[in-house]
């Protein structure tokens, strides 16, 4: 597999996230230079209370985001260009609150879930589900229980870096495969895929007791995933407009390595089915 870049990517965040750089005009054009043919855009979810403000737009900014998006599509129609976000799954809010607020009233082509944060609850502020090393397993728990709720929404395309975590697991050990197979369980039985993220290969290398590895994607959680024969969509998870394909070889040579069943285009057909 040579192939330099992803005909599909439907993880692409912009400057508007505040940890990102430029914008969506810029990864339109990285991304029809590179030859993608589908691109999506899935920038963090905001929230009208603020919640998780430090680290995605205003809830105020989403018609000009859409708006920009819209004009991308203008300015490459050669290249399918999607409207969604990358939500994070407040159980509070249930799934309706998403479905109203974004997709119907905004539109939105598709939704992609990810957890970063532990739901607040009982006095507690919401958690941040990484970089507490090592990672107790409770709160690995909260991730992997927030994940299955994401899924059980019904509302996600595909479950993105489900091994997120790992950047702050030292070492692979029973109780991290049995919390992980329970995401890898909740994806076979709600056929929801679950996301290689090449984002991952881009930060910096953490230090573990076999040596140094990149935060994720984690190849036990793989390894175990495609005995499981999960669907899997790789996702480019751009936070630079040059990311648009970076690590994209790298990644496809895990998944063909590994056997795992991709399913890109059936993840695309099933969004633009829904949006008839």
């Amino acid at each position: 597999m040579d192939q330099k870049a992803p005909e599909i990517n439907l993880h692409t965040h912009c400057c508007r996230c505040r940890h990102a750089t430029g914008t969506i005009a810029d990864y339109a054009a990285c991304a029809h230079q590179a030859g993608i043919k589908i691109l999506g855009f899935s920038d963090h979810v905001p929230f009208p209370d603020f919640e998780h403000n430090p680290d995605r737009m205003f809830f105020s900014e989403l018609p000009d985001y859409i708006k920009e998006i819209e004009d991308a599509q203008k300015r490459y129609p050669d290249m399918l260009i999607l409207k969604g976000l990358e939500i994070d799954y407040r159980p509070i809010l249930g799934a309706s609150f998403y479905k109203e607020e974004y997709l119907d009233k905004l539109g939105l082509d598709y939704l992609i879930g990810g957890a970063h944060y532990t739901p607040a609850r009982e006095g507690r502020t919401s958690r941040w589900c990484s970089y507490i090393t090592p990672m107790p397993l409770d709160l690995l728990r909260e991730f992997v229980d927030l994940s299955i709720q994401t899924m059980e929404t019904g509302l996600i395309a595909y479950l993105a870096h489900p091994d997120l975590t790992a950047v702050s697991c030292d070492r692979w050990t029973p109780g991290h495969a049995a919390l992980y197979r329970e995401i890898i369980d909740a994806s076979l039985a709600l056929d929801i895929p679950l996301e290689l993220n090449a984002y991952g290969l881009r930060k910096p290398y953490v230090d573990t007791p076999e040596g140094k590895r990149a935060p994720y994607p984690w190849r036990p959680f793989w390894e175990m995933a495609a005995e499981a024969n999960v669907k899997a969509v790789i996702g480019m998870d751009a936070h630079r407009p040059e990311d648009v394909s970076s690590n994209y070889a790298e990644v496809r040579a895990w998944a063909d390595e590994l056997g795992l069943r991709l399913c890109e285009k059936e993840v695309v057909q099933k969004i633009l089915a829904r949006k008839k």
